[in-house]
């Protein structure tokens, strides 16, 4: 695995032989171009990825019906998935400008930043899907169980067991890793370390994600019976969608990676094989952001400004909703915010015609007076 991490599958491979024969290329300018459409292909990869996770941290910060305390588990997402585009894709950048493609090292910082980007992912769609079903029930039971201080003590103790997991069977080699063949296999630890970290989690999140569902619809059917429906139903039916149609992405493009992991462990798999269920894992961190524009207002939203605003340098304008309109009832308020005013053109135009006809005023008075 460690020969071919830079490398993506099937379009992106060496012609063969008779093909450098029929175009007149000799072999150092196959390396060469194959090298350069590699390196601008990660590098673009990277950047739309990178900055896709940064919208997602933005758009909660800015948006108010985006700022509830689920939220932090979605940005702890964000910022896993962060780890897998500002560092796992370039360090297959560095790998191929170094033309060290073999590098021992890199594959196993790119393979430890891939393990700990799953299990913060994983664990942070469990509690986010607990969230979300705590957030259709009794409101004085949810702010008893979903404190802010529990909330920040979950995310920390994730980082804290993923990160320590990943550092541990790194440093011991009794872990599964793409990058050393040789490394000992011990059956029950595999096993073990598989249910508890990734079996369990996913079981866990499949399940309260489906009885969410199954509540908000019982919820829908109740609504004229209910005196106020607002102090049952937290969870926002639109964002509670969204989680469930990215984390069937997350299951979806991991799987196969997994599997293949799993089964590479106790018999031989092919280098293309797991070249392709690598880059289709790594994948995911870089196009769930989008998928979250795609199926949510309120990202959309925030997505198209904030691509906006990087582009133009100009002011966006943003909807700030009551907590009815979170839910589809009322309109929103409109409210100008500026994300950096010192980088606003038309603020300092408007600051400056300000100071100029101040001082005009001044000039003015003093003459009046003078007079």
């Amino acid at each position: 695995m460690a020969a071919n991490l830079t490398a993506w599958p099937h379009w992106l491979h060496s012609p063969t032989n008779s093909q450098l024969i029929k175009n007149g290329l000799d072999n150092d300018d196959l390396i060469s171009w194959d090298g350069v459409s590699r390196l601008i292909f990660l590098s673009a990869l990277a950047a739309i990825g990178s900055m896709g996770n940064i919208f997602i941290i933005s758009a909660v910060i800015i948006l108010e019906p985006l700022q509830v305390r689920g939220s932090i588990y979605l940005v702890n997402l964000a910022l896993a998935n962060l780890l897998a585009t500002a560092l796992v894709v370039p360090a297959s950048c560095i790998a191929i400008l170094a033309s060290i493609p073999n590098d021992r090292g890199i594959c196993n910082f790119k393979w430890l930043t891939t393990v700990i980007c799953l299990l913060v992912s994983v664990f942070s769609f469990m509690f986010m899907a607990v969230e979300n079903f705590l957030g259709l029930g009794d409101r004085v039971y949810y702010e008893q169980y979903c404190t802010k201080s529990r909330i920040v003590l979950i995310v920390t103790t994730i980082w804290t067991m993923s990160i320590g997991f990943a550092v541990s069977q790194q440093a011991t080699g009794c872990g599964p890793s793409f990058c050393d063949p040789s490394a000992p296999i011990w059956v029950p630890y595999h096993i073990i370390a598989g249910v508890i970290f990734v079996i369990i989690p996913i079981l866990v999140t499949t399940g309260y994600f489906t009885r969410s569902v199954f509540k908000l619809m019982s919820f829908k059917t109740q609504r004229e019976v209910l005196e106020d429906p607002r102090f049952y139903v937290l969870t926002d039916e639109y964002m509670l969608k969204s989680n469930i149609v990215v984390f069937v992405l997350m299951l979806i493009m991991w799987i196969p990676g997994i599997s293949v992991a799993t089964i590479s462990t106790f018999r031989p798999v092919s280098q293309q094989l797991l070249d392709t269920s690598w880059w289709a894992a790594l994948s995911n961190s870089c196009i769930y952001s989008y998928l979250y524009a795609a199926t949510n207002q309120n990202f959309r939203e925030a997505f198209n400004k904030l691509f906006y605003y990087c582009c133009c340098k100009s002011h966006v304008t943003f909807s700030r909703r009551h907590e009815e309109s979170r839910r589809g009832e009322g309109t929103g308020i409109g409210l100008r915010l500026h994300i950096i005013p010192s980088l606003n053109i038309y603020a300092q135009r408007k600051q400056t015609s300000k100071v100029s006809i101040r001082n005009s005023q001044t000039k003015s008075r003093k003459a009046v007076s003078d007079l």
